[in-house]
């Protein structure tokens, strides 16, 4: 076969393979819109860039398909602070169960209900509860919560690790609570995942149904499927009595 033909560049011998490619034209560089400035309005929408001056709380819009971010100054902590909410009033009371779950003790405060969701999110009960009766004493509101300082509150956390995490979500929780206290769903506030949202519909929810065969709601939590699993005993056992006439 014949010899790769050669040149020879900067006393080097080099294959045309690997010819410089400095001489080729350049192509003219793009660049993703998502990658663009941050104080750049895209499709009309502003995105506001980080202000460490400033706390941000993620709010869903109407439809829930998009979200925008509100920016709290102290001035508006101030005025959130000393805001009244409507008091819950619970639909149902939940069927206390042998699982003595804090859940069920909690069902008429939804504010409280979620914070014992942060506290027993990954956390065993045993460590998570005593740390929670403490907190809910020294903060018994979310008007009290937000104005916490966070220092203080991480060290009330510390026993649970990551403590000025958790403390700075318990913060902007209690913020966004405040902000759409009639939420529809606790993902709606800040730092809430399915954990938070299976409980609630559980023990807060608008019908005391979820739990029943059909419903479609299985959660993930280990002890929120043993609740589940003892509300569906306790009613077949009650409609078999029923049935066998010793139930009037």
């Amino acid at each position: 076969m014949p010899k790769e033909r050669q040149i020879k560049r900067l006393g080097e011998t080099v294959s045309p393979y690997f010819q410089s490619i400095s001489k080729l034209p350049r192509q003219k560089e793009t660049v993703s819109k998502y990658f663009l400035s941050t104080k750049r309005c895209i499709n009309d929408k502003h995105v506001f860039k980080k202000d460490d001056n400033k706390i941000h709380v993620n709010e869903p819009t109407v439809n829930q398909t998009s979200k925008k971010r509100v920016e709290l100054s102290s001035v508006d902590l101030d005025v959130l602070a000393e805001k009244k909410i409507i008091p819950f009033v619970p639909k149902y009371i939940p069927m206390p169960s042998p699982l003595n779950l804090v859940q069920e003790s909690l069902y008429y405060d939804p504010w409280k209900h979620l914070i014992a969701t942060m506290f027993l999110n990954r956390t065993r009960g045993c460590q998570a509860l005593p740390l929670l009766w403490k907190f809910l004493d020294e903060y018994p509101t979310p008007q009290i919560a937000i104005k916490a300082d966070a220092n203080k509150l991480a060290d009330l956390l510390r026993p649970l690790g990551l403590q000025n995490i958790r403390a700075e979500r318990i913060i902007k929780f209690s913020q966004s609570y405040l902000i759409r206290p009639n939420f529809s769903s606790p993902r709606e506030l800040f730092g809430m995942g399915k954990y938070a949202e299976d409980s609630w519909r559980l023990f807060c929810g608008e019908k005391d149904n979820a739990w029943m065969k059909g419903s479609g709601f299985e959660p993930e939590d280990k002890v929120l499927k043993l609740y589940i699993e003892w509300r569906r005993q306790q009613y077949e056992l009650v409609n078999c009595a029923s049935v066998d006439g010793h139930l009037s």
